[in-house]
């Protein structure tokens, strides 16, 4: 695709060229969403993946005055490119980076900041300190968002830096790049293009030869171990910056016969899987890649403890971490070598722990970054029956709030004519609100001739999600049919109602596989249920999140609540959130409760909801002649207020996907006592009961009793927020799949 039909700009910056391959599968990716991408640096080498590079004189010394040749030129360039976003690495090529480009993040560019690890760190030298943190400390003024890729440097950033901050397990690795492995054969040959033997131990270590690496204590090390062992060789594969000094070291402590210095090799994958241990001696570290690397190999790992390495390698577990000692060093190696079923071990631990830096990670979550600085909000049409407050409702609602609706908008295709509770925010929002007849299946080719009628007429739309359960597959058949792309069938529930629709239904969702291009669900027990375990196993999650903010305890609303209801502050009460209808088991809560009336005859019963049932629930009600004990409130917009009252939260459902309410409930602070139909998923902060529905209802209300008795009510939002549910930060993460779908829908429109 040529320049002129990139409508967006991308600018990288490094001091020196080589960090480009940190960058280029970041650059691959915005190239492939259509972004133009350009380089600065030094230009040592060519640029690879990019529209256009610069060749700007950074040095990595703050003291040069080429620095601000360096800045001149590229402010220059800054000024006449107009980019979108700008992304700098390298402690000095970020510094005139960000100097570089005052004036154009005043006009709207966005300036991001990796940082590879700071210079100033707990241990680092105090020059470091006086030099490079007050610098550092500034310059996070005229940034916009700064990556921290260790979590010492996050959490110092965070306290100390005016500047959104985020954290991200380093740059990623490519598994496929371990993929195929050698075999047996395959690493015997390149062992021998090495001069090694089948027996022998090799050691690797892929890095810059520099101070900072330190290969000199792996040399001292090896010279140790030849003391005893003259089949160990240590492989040093990178750039000699010390002039040939570590080669003269070899030979000064007579194991330069062990020592090959491979220089700057493109094979580091294969070198890895040939190799028996992976060995780093540095003094400093970000979050070291060829460790990464070394994990996803399988390797275990004897690493010298320094910042970003003992995020990677847990002593005794998938290596060990040493000081700065080449004793302690070589006796850890020599365990290794000795021992076969430890180094089997410490293998699987290091191959396991690899998935959680996986390169497709950090490619999500510097998409989402990169996602909040993109001018056109995407349109989600989203397929449900009504948007009036129940539970996938709220749930669209708060993410429809919480998520950046300069990049992303929520429109909706209801299935009622009558207006919903929260079309006037929807539509205050900026969303769009779309009709078309209730869904027939008697009816289902005149619904689909509507819907795809729909669709033609709306081509803006490249993602559509619907929430109709069973019947989504009708709506994304339509969808199929008009060509949209991406289209997402999405569970809520675990379970149909039973009766005559039942069979049916059960006939209709397994057509949603054939029309859905992605799973969404909101548990794996709900994907499972709906998509089947084929469809289910490449779902994605979508967790029913809630705005924690609002459902903290709070003593003066609880006060308050409690007085609009005339209930006194020893009262104890019991509450329920949910449709009055056959899942939600209204009438099993109104004889629990009953029996919980013999032991705390002044408790009260609070039922937030409404529903087909409710006129059936209130004759059970008079008919056992505890009116007075229970409190309908019926719809209410402040679930949040009057969860604050409660003092338990009682769901016996027949099924449930994973009820928001539930997440609400505990955010709150409450007890919950659950049936064990509803998903253990849920359970979030361990103040969760599940029974059994066949448990008798007077040992049911003994169990809600005793959760309130032995529950002090406290301050559970944290570990909602932890557990993945608060919307301020899935928001983005669902802002961050419909982007991903959206560029997997350009690349297959190219």
């Amino acid at each position: 695709m040529s320049n002129q039909n990139k409508t967006k700009k991308i600018l990288f910056t490094s001091h020196v060229a080589s960090f480009q391959k940190f960058n280029r599968p970041f650059m691959r990716m915005m190239r492939e969403d259509d972004w133009e991408v350009h380089y600065a640096s030094m230009g040592e080498e060519e640029i690879l993946d990019c529209d256009k590079s610069f060749v700007v004189p950074f040095t990595r010394s703050p003291f040069r005055l080429s620095n601000i040749t360096a800045y001149r030129q590229l402010k220059k360039i800054i000024n006449q490119e107009n980019y979108d976003i700008i992304h700098t690495h390298t402690p000095m090529g970020s510094v005139v980076t960000r100097l570089a480009a005052k004036k154009a993040r005043r006009n709207g560019t966005k300036i991001i900041y990796t940082a590879h690890g700071f210079h100033f760190f707990k241990g680092a030298p105090l020059l470091n300190w006086l030099i490079y943190y007050p610098v550092e400390r500034l310059m996070a003024r005229h940034t916009d968002t700064l990556i921290t890729i260790n979590k010492e440097d996050y959490h110092r950033a965070k306290k100390q830096f005016k500047t959104n901050v985020i954290y991200m397990p380093g740059v990623g690795v490519d598994p496929k790049r371990f993929k195929p492995k050698l075999t047996a054969k395959q690493k015997l040959e390149l062992r021998k293009s090495l001069g090694l033997k089948k027996d022998d131990f090799v050691m690797i270590y892929p890095a810059e030869l520099n101070k900072n690496k330190n290969q000199t204590l792996l040399l001292h090390v090896l010279h140790e171990i030849n003391k005893e062992d003259k089949s160990v060789y240590l492989l040093l594969a990178g750039k000699d910056n010390l002039n040939g000094y570590h080669k003269k070291l070899a030979d000064d402590l007579g194991v330069a016969k062990n020592v090959h210095f491979l220089g700057y090799r493109s094979d580091i994958p294969q070198l890895l899987q040939m190799s028996d241990l992976s060995v780093s001696a540095s003094r400093r570290e970000g979050l070291p890649v060829h460790l990464i690397e070394a994990m996803f190999a399988g390797l275990p790992i004897v690493t010298t403890k320094c910042r970003g390495a003992t995020e990677l390698v847990e002593d005794g577990v998938n290596g060990f971490v040493v000081g700065f000692d080449e004793e302690e060093f070589a006796r850890c190696v020599k365990k290794i070598i000795e021992n076969r079923s430890l180094r089997e071990s410490l293998s699987k631990e290091s191959f396991k722990s690899a998935c959680n830096y996986e390169l497709s990670y950090a490619q999500n979550k510097t998409l989402k970054i990169y996602g909040k600085f993109m001018q056109e909000p995407l349109r989600i049409l989203h397929v449900v029956t009504s948007m009036n407050r129940a539970g996938l409702e709220t749930m669209l609602m708060n993410y429809y709030r919480a998520i950046d609706r300069s990049k992303i908008q929520f429109d909706f295709l209801v299935h009622r004519d009558k207006k919903g509770d929260y079309d006037d925010e929807i539509r205050s929002m900026g969303g769009r609100i779309y009709h078309l007849p209730s869904i027939s299946l008697a009816h289902s080719m005149n619904y689909n001739k509507k819907a795809y009628r729909f669709f033609i007429n709306h081509p803006e739309y490249s993602i559509v999600h619907s929430h109709l359960d069973s019947l989504s597959a009708l709506p994304l058949a339509a969808a199929k049919k008009a060509n949209i792309s991406n289209r997402i069938a999405h569970s809520h529930t675990s379970n149909f109602d039973s009766g005559l629709k039942k069979p049916i239904r059960n006939v209709t969702k397994r057509l949603i596989p054939k029309y859905a291009t992605d799973f969404f669900g909101c548990s794996n027990e709900a994907m499972e249920f709906m998509f089947g375990k084929r469809a289910a196993k490449d779902g994605i999650v979508i967790n029913n999140a809630i705005d924690t903010s609002k459902f903290t305890f709070n003593k003066k609303t609880r006060k308050k609540i409690r007085k609009e209801f005339s209930l006194p502050d020893n009262c104890f009460v019991v509450g329920h959130v949910g449709r009055f209808n056959y899942p939600k088991n209204h009438e099993f809560i109104i004889s629990i409760f009953n029996e919980l009336l013999k032991q705390e005859p002044s408790a009260k019963l609070m039922l937030v909801g409404d529903g087909e049932n409710r006129a059936t629930i209130e004759k059970q009600i008079s008919d056992l002649g505890i009116s007075k004990s229970v409190i309908l409130t019926g719809v209410r917009s402040d679930i949040y207020d009057l969860m604050q009252a409660m003092d338990v939260f009682l769901m016996p459902s027949r099924y449930e996907g994973l009820p928001v309410v539930s997440i609400e409930a505990q955010a709150s602070g409450l007890p919950c006592v659950f049936s064990d139909a509803v998903t253990d998923e849920l359970d979030v902060t361990g103040n969760c009961i599940f029974l059994p529905l066949s448990q008798p209802s007077d040992e049911w209300a003994a169990s809600v009793i005793n959760a309130a008795g032995r529950h002090k009510r406290k301050k559970c939002t944290e570990l909602v927020s932890n557990a993945g549910f608060d919307i301020s930060t899935e928001a983005g993460g669902l802002s961050n799949l419909y982007a991903m779908l959206r560029r997997k829908s350009r690349d297959h429109a190219r």
